[in-house]
C-alpha cells in the first residue's frame, strides 16, 4: 500500500456454501496481498455465512435478506420492503466505513448489498459460479466494474455492455492436492482397485444413494472395484448398514472430512454437480458422472454439468434417467478402458483455473487503484 490508510471492501454472498467459499477465498487472497485490507462482510444474521466468516478476522454486519420461494408464499410479498431495508442499511454501512467497493458473489443476500451500493456510487464486482448466472449477476451485471465468470457461457445471458473476465471458481480456501498413495493409504484401499467416489454433499443425496444400494450387488460379483461412499446424515444407518452386509470393498462415511484424500484415491466420481463440486474435479483431473439436483434454480446444476459433458471430462445423466441407468456396468466400462479414462481426465483439467482466486484479487486491486 501506498500510505497507511485503511482500504475497505465489503463482500455480499451467502445462503449455500456454493455462494460463501468463493467469497472467503478471495477475501482470503486479497488479505495475503494487502495484510492492512479491510474486510467487511455483509450476510444475513444467523446464517451459514456468518458462521464461517466468524473464524477470521474480518467484521461480519448482518443486513436484512428474504429468500425468493419458488413456490406461491406469503413471504414473496415482503420481499420488496426486505429489499428497500437492506439497501438502505447497506448505503449507511458503505459511508460510515468508508468502503470503496463491493464484491457480490451471489445468493438472495447480495442483492440488497448491491443495490446499496449502486446507490453509496462505489465500485460493484461480481464473481459468477455457475454457467447459467444467479439472478444478482443477471440484475447487476452491466452496473459492475468487471463480472468474473467462471464459464464464458454465462455471458450469453447477461447484458451485452457488460465487462467479463473469464477465470474459473475460486478453490475452498482450505483446498489441497494429495498424492493417490496418500489417498488409498488414508483410507485403507487397496493399490491394485479401481476407486468410484460417491458423494452429494453433507446432507447425501437420496437419489444417488439409492442407485449405488441398489448397485452394490453387481460391484460385489465385480470384485475388482471399491467405493469411497459419502452418504450424508440423512438414513445413513440404512446404507451403512447395507455397504457393510454386501462385501464390497471400501468405506462409508457420513461426511469426509479430508476431501483431498478421496479425490486423490478415486479414478471416477458420482456425484452432483454443484460449480464447487466441478471446479475441484477439474483441478485434480477426476472423471465424473455426474447427476444434477433438478430442484437447483435455474437448473444450473445441468447448465454447469453439460459444459463439463461436452468437454468430455464427465457424462451427465438426469435424475429421471438414473432408475434405468446400470451404473456398475457404465463404471467397469470406462475403468477397462484407461485411454477414455486418460483423456477424461485430461479434459477435466483443461477446464481448471487453479489461479482463480489470485487473479480475481489482482484485478480488484487493480480496479480500485489500491
Amino acid at each position: 500500500m501506498k500510505n497507511e490508510e485503511v482500504k475497505n471492501l465489503a463482500i455480499a454472498g451467502g445462503g449455500t456454501g456454493g455462494h460463501i467459499f468463493p467469497a472467503l477465498a478471495i477475501a482470503m487472497e486479497l488479505e495475503r496481498l494487502m495484510p492492512e485490507i479491510g474486510i467487511k462482510y455483509l450476510g444475513k444474521k444467523d446464517s451459514l455465512e456468518e458462521r464461517l466468516v466468524s473464524n477470521r478476522d474480518w467484521q461480519f454486519i448482518p443486513i436484512p435478506a428474504r429468500p425468493l420461494k419458488r413456490k406461491l408464499s406469503l413471504s414473496n410479498l415482503l420481499i420488496p420492503f426486505t429489499l428497500m431495508s437492506g439497501s438502505r442499511l447497506t448505503k449507511a454501512i458503505i459511508r460510515n466505513h468508508r468502503i470503496e467497493g463491493l464484491l457480490g458473489t451471489g445468493g438472495y443476500v447480495s442483492v440488497p448489498a448491491l443495490m446499496g451500493a449502486r446507490k453509496a456510487r462505489v465500485k460493484i464486482f461480481l464473481q459468477e459460479q455457475n454457467s447459467f448466472p444467479g439472478i444478482a449477476t443477471r440484475l447487476f451485471a452491466k452496473h459492475a466494474e468487471l463480472c468474473f465468470l467462471a464459464y464464458p457461457q454465462a455471458k450469453r445471458y447477461l447484458a451485452s455492455e457488460s465487462k467479463f473476465l473469464e477465470v474459473g471458481n475460486p478453490l475452498r480456501p482450505d483446498f489441497e492436492i494429495a498424492k493417490r498413495e496418500e489417498g488409498l493409504k488414508f483410507f485403507g484401499l487397496e493399490q491394485d482397485k479401481k476407486t468410484l467416489l460417491i458423494f452429494g454433499g453433507s446432507q447425501g443425496a437420496e437419489a444417488l444413494n439409492q442407485k449405488v444400494k441398489n448397485s452394490l450387488e453387481d460391484f460385489r460379483a465385480d470384485g475388482n472395484i471399491q467405493i469411497i461412499w459419502q452418504a450424508g446424515r440423512y438414513n445413513f444407518d440404512h446404507y451403512s448398514s447395507a455397504f457393510n452386509d454386501s462385501g464390497v470393498r471400501g468405506v462409508i462415511l457420513e461426511f469426509i472430512d479430508r476431501m483431498e484424500m478421496a479425490y486423490a484415491a478415486a479414478d471416477l466420481a458420482f456425484c452432483r454437480s454443484g460449480a464447487l463440486s466441478l471446479s475441484e474435479l477439474a483441478v485434480v483431473g477426476l472423471p465424473s458422472l455426474l447427476v444434477p439436483y433438478p430442484h437447483a434454480a435455474e437448473d444450473h446444476q445441468y447448465h454447469n454439468a453439460k459444459v463439463y459433458d461436452d468437454a468430455g471430462a464427465a457424462k451427465v445423466i438426469r435424475q429421471t434417467e438414473l432408475e434405468r441407468f446400470n451404473l456398475h456396468e457404465y463404471v467397469s466400462g470406462l475403468f477397462s478402458d484407461p485411454d477414455r479414462l486418460k483423456k477424461m481426465s485430461e479434459a477435466a483439467r483443461s477446464l481448471a483455473d487453479p489461479d482463480a482466486s489470485k487473479k480475481i484479487a489482482e484485478k480488484i486491486i487493480e480496479v480500485l487503484k489500491w
